[in-house]
């Protein structure tokens, strides 16, 4: 019972604070990323964003763990089918780092009435084990 109440606060804290672009899809109770179970070192996540009359600053992190002298990540990503530069200090590539790290990807999803936006996410790496992803309003 406990855990339910804090997972709903939780919701409500999430649909208070979330962009209007993330918003809807939780408001309506579905997670608007989808990520896939993959065999081997890659994977593919697929985001559906709601259309915002407003631009809204957006980051997207991976995790690994297990990192080392010889790891190689990296992240590469479309919005609606477009390669998707992200902003100054993102980080989308590392080599050889120890321990626990990340990717990111921040970027400003702009205004648009109308339609929703799909952002794709590919994730490769090597001798690291990926442990998830966040998908945030900045």
């Amino acid at each position: 019972m406990l855990r339910s109440i804090f997972a709903l606060l939780g919701f409500v804290v999430l649909s208070v604070s979330a962009p209007d672009a993330m918003r809807a899809v939780q408001a309506a109770g579905k997670a608007p990323c989808e990520a896939p179970d993959a065999a081997g070192d890659q994977r593919e996540i697929r985001c559906t964003l709601s259309a915002s009359t407003t631009p809204q600053p957006l980051r997207f992190t991976a995790n690994f763990s297990g990192s080392h002298d010889d790891t190689m990540l990296s992240m590469n990503a479309t919005l609606d089918g477009a390669p998707l530069a992200c902003d100054a200090g993102s980080r989308t590539e590392l080599m050889g780092e120890d321990g626990d790290v990340s990717l990111n990807c921040r970027f400003t999803l702009a205004a648009r009435a109308g339609a929703s936006h799909v952002l794709a996410v590919t994730l490769t790496w090597r001798h690291a084990q990926y442990t998830g992803f966040t998908f945030d309003a900045e």
